[in-house]
């Protein structure tokens, strides 16, 4: 008698959740994020199937280990009013040190869709839905990978660059020693420094730009050099027209714009030179 009592005295299913206007309608199915991708996805599913069985039958879990789909999961129930009482009640909830975040699953499970007859239709745009998404995905793939090529040839050039810095350094310095009264080893005053060419020296994050032409605005240069990853500034001189620095949160990404910007023509008759700025 104490257990019908308790029955009827069960607090009502938990209201939906207040919906905003780019929410999912309420839904059997629930879609699950910020989970820990370090779980193994058999241990996933167990630890979800055991919160969420307690609130009724749970007919599917999915969940995957591709880019796309990792730390996500949707948990299947077999009606609406039971999916609201468990995101209400498990929203938050921790597992594996990560609150979970719920919602409703914006697309129709394939359980239901076979359970409405409508399997065909939803088949056919649940693959439009996947081919959009690789069509979309291709071209920022070919650019990562493009991007990735450029700066190891970058570092490859200026590798070789450094290299040929070295041993113009060390040839400057034994001609030094062995002929200090050459022309090249006379300083105008003080100790005898071998300068390095501005096209050898130690690349860093910042860029020494030459030979602009002198009406050249500053917006232009950030409109060229703000194609390349990494951009932070342009700096030009006060009272130096034909010059101006460029800076780059890296050397990596400063080589990558060298690379592709040295002897450009950005005017006619004005083929800029690029290299890296002394320091």
């Amino acid at each position: 008698m104490a257990d019908v009592e308790m029955a009827e005295t069960a607090a009502p299913a938990a209201p939906a959740p207040a919906q905003t206007d780019n929410s999912p309608a309420p839904s059997p199915s629930l879609y699950i994020k910020n989970l820990n991708e370090k779980i193994k996805l058999d241990v996933l599913k167990k630890s979800l199937r055991a919160i969420f069985g307690q609130y009724g039958d749970v007919l599917d879990i999915v969940a995957h280990s591709n880019v796309r789909m990792r730390g996500q999961a949707f948990v299947i129930f077999d009606n609406k009013d039971i999916a609201t009482k468990a995101l209400t009640e498990v929203q938050g909830f921790p597992l594996y040190g990560k609150p979970m975040v719920i919602q409703y699953s914006k697309n129709k499970s394939d359980i239901h869709a076979k359970k409405d007859g409508e399997y065909e239709e939803h088949y056919k745009r649940r693959l439009a839905a996947k081919e959009k998404f690789a069509n979309d995905f291709k071209p920022k793939k070919r650019q990562a990978m493009l991007l990735a090529k450029q700066q190891q040839k970058a570092q490859e050039q200026q590798r070789l660059l450094e290299e040929q810095q070295q041993r113009m350094l060390q040839q400057q310095l034994s001609q030094q020693s062995l002929y200090p009264n050459h022309p090249a080893t006379i300083p105008t005053g003080g100790a005898a420094v071998p300068m390095i060419p501005d096209e050898y020296l130690p690349r860093n994050s910042i860029l020494f730009l030459q030979n602009l032409p002198h009406d050249i605005a500053e917006s232009q240069l950030v409109s060229l050099f703000q194609q390349y990853p990494g951009f932070k500034e342009v700096r030009t001189v006060p009272g130096k027209s034909g010059i101006a620095f460029v800076e780059y949160d890296n050397e990596y990404y400063s080589a990558a714009a060298k690379t592709a910007l040295a002897e450009y023509e950005i005017a006619p008759e004005h083929k800029m030179k690029v290299t890296f700025a002394r320091k």
